[in-house]
């Protein structure tokens, strides 16, 4: 009987040390790439923003100071008392100049926003009885940049493959440079509410940001169930449109109601008397978790860049909310045949932003990411871009990937 004990306790300790040796041991020898994380990037760069030892005359310029939205700047410099500065961004056509009187201080920290494209732009900036104009010169929208936007007012803003905004003349005054998701809601501070550029192991968008013209992230919603495309602002709280209409304090990013379910909705709006969502071009009132069908017509309102915009002063930012937890996949994968990849030739990019597995695809064939390590083999669909959550993943696993009929070993291992 004792025998028996023995042997079994012998078994139990064999198998949780293959098992810790599996979790570490993996026959991949390159670790993946590690994305740094945007909030992380922003606030490394944000250690360059002063105007201490800078004056009028010779102030500290950043273009595009946060890297992702290129038509904008920072001027910053010192005044001998606390002062307001003018600046004025002048218009190709003479009569479309962009002015703005910020509020006594004696460090500034101007933003700037509505330059053009491809050009060499002309800033004036003016306090304490001095002026001094600045030239700013832009680079050329991207070569895929695409303008969707109908009849063109000043400011409107517009989602096509990249956001941005053009003024009366239909001249792009503003966007950012990755491929931010869904409508683009204007805040009375001047803020923006997009979704990101991170997607689901299900094609949705992870998550919401809050930012400024400037690119400066303040708040970022992480969507358990993915963002589909639309929000907006009713009584000072957003609403999301995710596998429901979900109610979220704006301040904080807690859930405060769900709303209503998302019944294959294709726009999530606000009105005077209330939440709006529509389908196929009809739209519906909601009411006490009810629909109504209304007349309704869906507006793109203009802004002006400055509106509500106050001194810009440099805060922190914070991340809400966390993603559902990946479940092991049922896939049954055979690791035991398969071919080598040659150096160079990857079919899917893959690396680690913020303790998040991305895998990146872009090409027609089926193709899954496969884990692997000892008695622990995770597989996923990818289809573009994926970010798969680690909550269940633990250890260093090798990173293969069936293409097709075929399967291919990395030589890379991700570790989480």
């Amino acid at each position: 009987m004792k025998k028996s004990y023995i042997l079994i306790i012998i078994f139990i300790f064999f198998v949780i040390g293959i098992s810790v040796l599996g979790s570490i041991m993996v026959t991949g020898n390159e670790s993946v790439k590690v994305k740094r994380d945007i909030l992380e990037i922003q606030k490394n760069k944000e250690v360059y923003f002063n105007g201490y030892g800078y004056r009028i005359d010779n102030p500290n310029i950043i273009i595009n100071p946060y890297g992702n939205s290129p038509l904008t700047a920072l001027v910053m410099f010192e005044t001998s008392d606390y002062s307001e500065v003018e600046v004025s961004i002048l218009s190709k056509d003479g009569n479309s100049d962009i002015n703005y009187t910020f509020g006594k201080n004696k460090h500034h920290i101007i933003p700037i926003y509505g330059l053009y494209a491809d050009y060499d732009n002309t800033v004036i900036i003016r306090s304490e009885g001095k002026e001094n104009t600045i030239n700013i010169k832009t680079d050329p929208l991207p070569e895929d940049f695409t303008n969707i936007q109908g009849e063109a007012d000043n400011f409107k803003f517009y989602n096509g493959n990249y956001p941005y905004a053009v003024d009366i003349n239909n001249e792009v005054r503003w966007y950012l440079n990755s491929d931010y998701y869904g409508n683009i809601t204007v805040l009375d501070n001047a803020n923006i509410i997009i979704g990101s550029d991170k997607y689901t192991e299900e094609g949705n968008t992870i998550s919401l940001y809050q930012m400024n013209l400037l690119g400066k992230v303040y708040n970022e919603y992480i969507m358990e169930e993915g963002y589909m495309g639309y929000n907006t602002i009713y009584d000072d709280n957003l609403l999301v449109l995710s596998d429901k209409v979900k109610k979220i304090d704006i301040q904080t990013g807690k859930l405060i109601s769900d709303v209503i379910d998302n019944d294959d909705y294709d726009y999530l709006g606000s009105n005077d008397e209330g939440i709006i969502v529509g389908k196929e071009n009809t739209y519906y009132k909601v009411e006490e978790g009810n629909t109504e069908e209304v007349e309704y017509s869906p507006s793109n309102d203009n802004y002006s860049f400055y509106d509500g915009v106050t001194n810009y002063n440099i805060v922190g930012s914070n991340r809400f909310g966390k993603l559902k937890e990946t479940e092991k996949s049922s896939k049954k994968i055979s690791l035991f045949k398969y071919d080598k990849v040659d150096e160079g030739d990857t079919a899917i990019d893959i690396y680690l932003d913020n303790n998040r597995i991305v895998c990146s695809y872009d090409g027609d064939e089926e193709v899954y990411l496969i884990l692997d390590k000892f008695l622990d083999k995770r597989i996923y669909e990818v289809n573009d871009t994926v970010y798969i959550n680690n909550t269940k993943l633990h250890g260093k696993y090798t990173v293969y990937y069936k293409l097709g009929n075929k399967i291919y070993k990395t030589n890379y291992y991700v570790e989480v």
